[in-house]
């Protein structure tokens, strides 16, 4: 091939250069030799012209143009996060953080969430690896738009909130699964914890809080089909706002995975888009590093999923234990640690009790923060650190809120009853720490082949044991159980996790994913 010739899109990057050089004897005959030479030319995205060698760029400095320079990752993973936001206020929904005074509400409407979300997440293991991850995200933020029209439009009608609330739930689920993946296969090593603790674990504790924030501004409102605006209409419209933005998002942020590409032995793709991937827009060094850094990744990556077992175990008995940290029983224990410790007036004849709504707004922050405070821990003190941590005091503090809760004698306390509030927003700060952590864990300890698979497993146990406790009765007489069994599976967790959690602070996928292989760390 002459310098000058094109050459297909999709072809490899070792190219046989002919070139013309003065022989030994050049100075008797000047006779060219001839030489082929084996060079590996980097490409680009563009397809008629020869990629010049990696351009030099300046170090970057600095904690804020590190992550400035690492923004399209962050933007591409999770350009659909805003359809997690919609779905933790679905999940808060389904805790009883509702609103709705228009119809009775019953069992099926509160759980008919996880059913959909367990169900998109199975799908969604089969679909991740053949279908385009823009179509997956595009295509869940249209079913979450369909159902935000249903809680607007229909918002006093039982089987609409049912439709809507099953559409929003298997689009969740639709995009969990490539959005952890494509956090793992796109954010750099050493910003992969805090990227996964946002965009998982603090999109789902935003919307959280987006849910108690709506529901507690109509707390003392009354909604009829007169005045029928009310949380229930709220709700749709923020999640269509969600909805539209994902979607756009969605179309224009979204960068395939590299991996991807490298497994269809696309290397040209796969280095425009790592070109993509980083600031500035051009292939540096660092491109083709990364690069290497993929291709170690497939070639160390056994289709056999047998090695990833001990990985699933660990992940889904994690998941298991964030289920438990944020149900339908904390839901009720709050509200009622609320009405015992906030009661004002009590006017006679018409007997109006008000209620303060500032302890749901406070919990719900709590919650929020908690998993952005975890998120620039999890690439600084470490993925093992945080959780263990997190784990010993959840423990602890369910433990004596249990313990408070057994005595019923104490719901008549309004002192013990306010320890028992006030232990709730701590407890709800700690648990977010480990939900962080959890999801850092979850982009990286899978093996390639077997990756979508255990990450919509590990999703199908979180949503299975919320189905399971929110089918359960709720009421002041199982707090007790409900709290000291919360403290000590946590605590026997925190045991355990000495001996089996591995250490993968800005590790590669690679090394992540060996130091999972076993149940005991080495």
């Amino acid at each position: 091939m002459e310098y000058g010739d094109t050459y297909p899109y999709n072809q490899q990057t070792d190219h046989v250069v002919t070139m013309a050089v003065p022989s030994e004897n050049a100075a008797q005959n000047c006779t060219p030799a001839v030489v082929h030479v084996k060079a590996s030319v980097p490409p680009t995205g563009y397809a008629h012209s020869l990629q010049q060698p990696p351009q030099s760029v300046p170090p970057v400095e600095g904690w804020f143009a590190r992550n400035r320079a690492i923004m399209p990752q962050m933007t591409s993973a999770g350009a659909a996060m805003l359809v997690l936001v919609s779905g933790g206020m679905n999940i808060a929904w389904s805790c009883g953080v509702t609103g709705v005074r228009s119809f009775r509400l019953e069992r099926h409407i509160f759980i008919c969430w996880y059913i959909a979300a367990i169900i998109g997440a199975l799908v969604s293991a089969f679909i991740t690896n053949r279908v385009s991850k823009r179509l997956i995200y595009l295509f869940s933020s249209f079913l979450v738009l369909i159902g935000g029209i249903f809680f607007v439009a229909l918002a006093h009608e039982y089987g609409a909130i049912a439709v809507g609330r099953y559409l929003n739930g298997f689009a969740v689920g639709l995009m969990f699964v490539p959005m952890i993946v494509l956090i793992g296969e796109e954010v750099i090593s050493s910003r992969r914890g805090m990227a996964a603790a946002i965009l998982e674990a603090g999109s789902v504790t935003l919307g959280i809080y987006l849910q108690i924030v709506f529901t507690a501004a109509y707390a003392h409102k009354t909604t009829s089909f007169d005045n029928s605006f009310g949380p229930t209409q709220l709700h749709g419209i923020v999640v269509i706002v969600n909805a539209v933005l994902a979607f756009v998002m969605s179309y224009f942020l979204v960068v395939e995975s590299p991996v991807q590409h490298l497994m269809e032995n696309n290397e040209l793709e796969a280095i425009n888009c790592l070109r993509r991937l980083q600031r500035p827009f051009v292939v540096t060094q660092e491109t083709y590093q990364r690069l290497e850094e993929h291709k170690r990744y497939i070639q160390a990556n056994d289709p056999n999923g047998d090695k990833g077992i001990p990985a699933l175990v660990k992940l889904c008995l994690i998941r298991g234990l964030v289920a438990l940290s944020f149900s339908s029983v904390i839901t009720s224990a709050v509200r009622f640690a609320t009405l015992r410790y906030t009661i004002k007036t009590v006017t006679w004849p018409s007997y109006t009790i008000k209620i303060d709504t500032w302890p749901w707004i406070l919990f719900g922050l709590f919650l929020w923060l908690g998993t952005y405070i975890a998120a620039f821990a999890l690439d600084l003190v470490g993925r093992k650190i945080v959780p263990l941590i997190s784990a010993l005091l959840c423990g602890i503090l369910a433990i004596a809120i249990g313990a408070i809760c057994k005595d019923l004698i104490n719901n008549f306390s309004q002192s013990k009853v306010g320890s028992v509030l006030f232990m709730l927003f701590v407890l709800g700060l700690f648990a977010s720490f480990f939900s962080s952590s959890s999801s850092a864990y979850l982009t990286e300890a899978f093996p390639l082949h077997m990756k979508p698979f255990y990450i919509a497993l590990s999703f199908t146990v979180q949503m299975f044991v919320l189905l399971i406790i929110g089918v359960c009765k709720k009421d002041q007489n199982t707090f007790g159980a409900y709290f000291i069994t919360f403290g000590v599976f946590y605590l026997v967790f925190f045991i355990i996790g000495f001996f089996c959690l591995p250490e993968t602070k800005q590790d590669s996928l690679q090394e992540a994913q060996r130091k999972f292989r076993n149940f005991l760390i080495r």
